[in-house]
């Protein structure tokens, strides 16, 4: 089983700048945190294509879609700027 993470505050978008200007070392890091993050939103995106051409094409509503786009929105706007 794996190990569960505590809950945790997310790093915003402000604070990611901070510690790649100041903190050269954790660059990579940074970088992986940006990385992650421009995916889940690659990710979302194809969600919507996928989700549209089923409803165009005479589908109802998938709950497994609808379940993914719920996890992405929720992963998407984790670390947004308040």
């Amino acid at each position: 089983m794996p190990y569960q993470l505590p809950d945790f505050r997310p790093v915003t978008q402000g604070e990611l700048r901070r510690i790649w200007a100041e903190h050269p070392e954790m660059r990579r890091l940074v970088l992986e945190v940006e990385r992650y993050r421009r995916l889940m939103a690659e990710i979302d995106g194809l969600y919507k294509s996928t989700h549209e051409a089923w409803r165009t094409n005479g589908g109802d509503h998938l709950v497994a879609l609808h379940m993914l786009q719920t996890l992405m929105t929720t992963e998407r706007y984790r670390g947004a700027d308040s």
